[in-house]
């Protein structure tokens, strides 16, 4: 346990098993470090970003509308050693009290065995959303001491707290808590006043981690919470489920906002210590706020006027709104298509919307000084070849001005209602990670659309959004999984990327 003293004696590392250069600072792992920090805690970070992924099997990605990049412009390199042996090495000499890992669902195997092969490990802590939904798959592993479930500041702060003076921890909120051979569950803590919480550490992180590619260019990019969790409740995403659980345990409304003078302040804050060209908004749906609230924020931010990006849903756009992003100064903005039949949207997805409604939202910000994008899935459950191409069609009827955007292949996670669906439907094991080093691009097996079938459609998805009918059977043969397919596909990836994107480099992708 702790030596019982003072807390600048205990030290804590973290470790974000993030890998393949997905690069952008999180700010959860900012914002645990500076509440610990504050408190005079010793903290330090094992970073995996800019490492090579060591299990092989990468997710293939496939969208050819993504635009080259190149690191090298702003001076940065992968990191070519062992990541295993940097990580015992970073253990050994920082002799930690504690490690702290920080992972979503397919960075946690990543975690799990880079904690599973230290020698002499100290206490060992998961959290993050996987840890939320999955603590009893991650408790029961012999490496892991502490599971973290729902909000961390407080949760990790107090557990430090405990180890630090020697006091019990079995009765930890927000923890499960492995001791004795036996496994304490405890309730979740009341959520926090965002308000009340530092600005977050990005000091912590290697220099080279504040840039991050977008549209073709290297960024210094920090990330800002303005809101945490969603109003809304759609199927395929877990962060809904962030309110029931809060709610199922009597810890109050998890979706909250901060007060504008907060977000001034932060930004502020931000813009002062770390230069940023980009802010990126981590926010699921920045814009789920009233036409007062919004127009506070716009006025508000034309004091920065800072490139951003963010996330947001069709409700939320209007004309207005569309023109205000202009002035605000918005590089790119993403909105959620997800699927173009509305009734399996409506039905599955548990998003009421029209397809005349998302089209309007698309025409208000087609052809802006910024870049607009929909986002749309592939191969949910109860998903078809035809429901697929209902989709596709969507996206042809989108405006000009408006990106053309590969489409994503769905992801099983827990905690999310298409989940447990596709498990009722026989489609997944229960049992299932979606991780990194798994090497099927779908983790469903559903009669009517294999996963072969759902990889070609994934890659040759922009070429059907862009391409003119008469070539569709060219993509058809481009879709499967041959040398003839592939030599297709690469044939029309490069009339697409000189046609459509107007560059010729194929590789590597931006994000």
């Amino acid at each position: 346990m702790g030596n019982g003293r003072n807390p600048k004696d205990f030290r804590v590392l973290f470790l974000y098993p993030n890998i393949e250069m997905r690069a952008l600072m999180p700010t959860g792992l900012g914002l645990l470090s500076a509440v610990l920090k504050q408190e005079g805690f010793t903290v330090d970070l094992f970073d995996c970003t800019f490492y090579k992924n060591p299990f092989g099997a990468n997710y293939p990605y496939f969208h050819s509308a993504l635009r080259p990049f190149r690191w090298e412009e702003r001076g940065i390199r992968p990191v070519e050693t062992d990541m295993f042996l940097d990580f015992q090495k970073k253990v050994d000499e920082f002799q930690p009290n504690l490690i702290a890992v920080s992972v979503v669902e397919n960075t946690y195997t990543v975690g799990l065995r880079l904690v599973q092969s230290l020698k002499g490990r100290p206490p060992v802590l998961f959290g993050g959303v996987f840890a939320t939904y999955a603590p009893d798959k991650i408790v029961r592993e012999e490496a892991v001491d502490y599971v973290c479930r729902g909000e961390g500041e407080e949760a990790l702060l107090d557990l430090c707290l405990r180890l630090c003076r020697g006091l019990p921890v079995k009765d930890t909120p927000n923890l499960w808590v492995k001791q004795d051979g036996q496994i304490y569950q405890n309730p979740m803590r009341q959520t926090l006043d965002l308000n009340s919480l530092p600005y977050p550490d990005f000091d912590l992180f290697d220099p080279q981690s504040i840039y991050r590619p977008m549209m073709g260019k290297i960024w210094r990019t920090v990330g800002m919470e303005t809101q945490r969790g969603c109003p809304y409740t759609c199927a395929y995403c877990n962060s809904p489920s962030n309110n029931l659980a809060y709610a199922n345990d009597k810890g109050g409304r998890f979706y909250r906002k901060k007060r504008m003078d907060r977000v001034h302040a932060e930004l502020k804050f931000l813009k002062e210590k770390y230069q940023p060209e980009l802010i990126y908004f981590v926010v699921d749906t920045f814009l789920a706020m009233g036409d007062g609230e919004f127009l506070e924020l716009a006025n508000m931010y034309l004091d920065f006027k800072i490139p951003f990006w963010m996330n947001t849903r069709c409700e939320t756009i209007t004309e207005e709104r569309a023109g205000w992003l202009e002035r605000m100064n918005c590089l790119r903005m993403s909105m959620g298509i997800e699927h173009g039949n509305p009734e399996y949207r409506e039905k599955v997805l548990k998003r009421k919307l029209s397809n005349e409604r998302m089209l309007e939202a698309f025409r208000a910000v087609a052809g802006r000084k910024y870049a607009a994008n929909g986002n749309s899935i592939i191969g949910m459950p109860l998903e078809t070849r035809d429901l697929i191409f209902d989709t596709i069609e969507f996206n042809r009827q989108l405006p000009k001005g408006v990106e053309c955007s590969g489409a994503f292949i769905f992801a099983p996670f827990h905690g999310t209602p298409l989940r447990e669906l596709a498990i009722r439907e026989g489609y997944l094991d229960p049992g299932t990670i979606c991780s990194l080093d798994n090497p099927d691009a779908s983790t469903l097996n559903m009669p009517q659309l294999s996963r072969e079938e759902i990889l070609g459609l994934e890659r040759t998805f922009s070429f059907y959004v862009t391409m003119p009918e008469p070539v569709h059977p060219q993509i058809r043969l481009a879709e499967q999984m041959s040398e003839a397919g592939d030599a297709q596909y690469k044939n029309l990836q490069v009339k697409f990327r000189e046609e459509y994107l107007g560059v010729g480099v194929l590789d590597p992708i931006d994000v």
